[in-house]
């Protein structure tokens, strides 16, 4: 029994890991300069870097809410590229380098 909870212990802390840009990545979207210009490139730069596309994103939303997306805005919080998602009921968060639910609240 002990080596069955260690076992579903180790894979839940496996899988509740989310990818990270790498300092580099992070670097390129994260600028103090308020010029629209520069920050059109920050917005530019996340769309490149990010691995989930859209379709993606509204099949995994789908998949775990049942709804329909009704907004979404990629954005960052230190090294998490992530999507805040808003549906009908649902305020999500879901990395946008592998699609992992980082938060998940109804509304």
């Amino acid at each position: 029994m002990k080596i069955l909870f260690a076992l579903s212990t180790l894979i839940f802390a496996l899988h509740a890991q989310s990818a990270e840009m790498t300092v580099q990545e992070h670097m390129s979207i994260h600028t103090s300069n308020a010029r629209p210009s520069v920050q059109l490139q920050a917005k530019q730069e996340m769309h490149r870097i990010h691995k989930v596309d859209e379709k993606q994103l509204a099949d995994l939303v789908q998949k775990e809410t049942g709804e329909e997306i009704t907004s979404k805005k990629l954005t960052h919080r230190g090294r998490i590229l992530y999507y805040d998602v808003r549906t009908a009921n649902y305020r999500l968060e879901v990395n946008a380098l592998d699609g992992a639910f980082l938060k998940k609240e109804k509304k």
